[in-house]
């Protein structure tokens, strides 16, 4: 790779670029993750990361991650570049067969090999929403964030996820963008924003995936490509969503089916892929409502739940002449969360296994954030105490 030496060797200001930002990144991890406030000590490096800490001097490397599709860099070299290098001895890679995760659960890609290089900046992680997280205490603020008190709810509930979606999205390459949308009310419920931004978005990249601010990424070490190929989203494929739990009311109204009877796909998570087939299916959901081409649709302007149910009720039928333009994710993998079966009539025993979509627990969304980071850092650790172990270990 073009950061490193010759024969993969580092030069000492490269070990100082790198190894600065780390011991950073692991102090901030350790003081914002702590029970207890912030000290003084820890405000300098802290404002360092927060005003984008270089090293020594700046970076021009593009070679680390792939050029992109058309999105620009999100940042220097710093911080993303920092999370990128720091990751590298744990990022599952993109052609694994498998994975297994800290309980020893193995998820395969059943053979498939369709994304056999990393998609770097051709790839997009969104987060859109018609608020932003600029309050007291958010992650917007200019003022530094308490994480011990931020509440996961309202607009701070974006800036939980940010911090989930933003991070991830820069270990693996990825570019990322906060998309501050306006309100469509009182017309259309505000969610159906989401159509006419990614059909705008989709154009620059190879690739867009749309993450809900209520929906966490699980496992930070695992690719989007690996994802890719284990849902089988091929070449061809212009859309995918998850499956939605089944939700069945006290009456035996079972608001999780369309008027065919099949399972509706969930919004939270929404991947894009830049064809042409994909421009036209996102124009007819943009439209939908306007009932020139589905006659009904205009119900679903504010009636729940709105521009999923849409999707569902119309777009799946007509755009699908392949069966794999629209990939429908599995439940289990990118939908639900362990303990939401049985609330509120939840049908469905979805772990969210990739990505979690805390639909009814909202405020839990924080802790899967701490939860998911401090899992990799200890499997850093770990990687680190594997390698180094006889300079750190003394036995009496």
């Amino acid at each position: 790779m073009a950061a490193f030496g010759p024969a993969g060797s580092l030069s000492t200001q490269r070990i100082l670029i790198i190894a600065v930002p780390t011991l950073l990144l692991l102090i901030f991890v350790i003081s914002a993750f702590h029970t207890g406030s912030v000290t003084a000590p820890l405000t300098a490096p802290i404002e360092a990361i927060k005003n984008g800490y270089h090293g020594i001097g700046e970076s021009t490397d593009t070679g680390r991650r792939p050029a992109g599709f058309g999105g620009p860099e999100s940042l220097s070299y710093g911080f993303s570049d920092m999370l990128y290098e720091l990751y590298k001895p744990i990022k599952v890679p993109v052609t694994a067969k498998s994975y297994k995760d800290q309980r020893g659960k193995e998820f395969d890609v059943g053979g498939r090999e369709i994304w056999k290089e990393p998609l770097g900046k051709d790839v997009l992680v969104i987060d859109l929403d018609t608020r932003k997280p600029d309050g007291k205490n958010e992650v917007f603020n200019k003022d530094k964030m308490d994480w011990e008190t931020v509440k996961a709810s309202g607009s701070g509930l974006l800036g939980v996820s940010h911090v989930n979606h933003f991070i991830y999205s820069q270990i693996h390459g990825y570019d990322y963008k906060f998309f501050h949308a306006k309100s469509m009310e009182p017309s259309h419920h505000n969610t159906w924003i989401k159509p006419h931004v990614l059909q705008q978005m989709i154009r620059d990249y190879k690739f867009v995936v749309f993450i809900d601010a209520d929906a966490i990424i699980q496992h930070l070490e695992v690719p989007l490509e690996f994802l890719f190929n284990r849902w089988n989203i091929s070449t061809n494929t212009s859309i995918a969503m998850p499956i939605d739990t089944q939700q069945i009311f006290e009456d035996g109204n079972n608001i999780s089916l369309d008027s065919k009877g099949k399972i509706v796909l969930n919004s939270g998570v929404v991947i894009l892929q830049n064809l042409p087939y994909t421009h036209e299916m996102m124009t007819a959901w943009t439209e939908c409502t306007t009932e020139k081409r589905y006659k009904g649709c205009g119900d679903w302007k504010q009636k729940w739940s709105h521009e999923q149910r849409a999707f569902s009720e119309y777009i799946r039928y007509d755009f699908n002449p392949d069966g794999n333009n629209i990939v429908e994710i599995p439940c289990n993998d990118a939908n639900g969360y362990p303990g939401l079966k049985g609330k509120a009539g939840v049908q469905d025993d979805c772990q969210g296994e990739f990505m979690r979509h805390y639909t009814l627990d909202k405020n839990a969304a924080k802790t899967s954030v701490g939860n998911a980071v401090m899992q990799s850092m200890g499997d850093l650790l770990q990687a680190n105490w594997a390698k180094n172990h006889g300079n750190l270990l003394i036995e009496e």
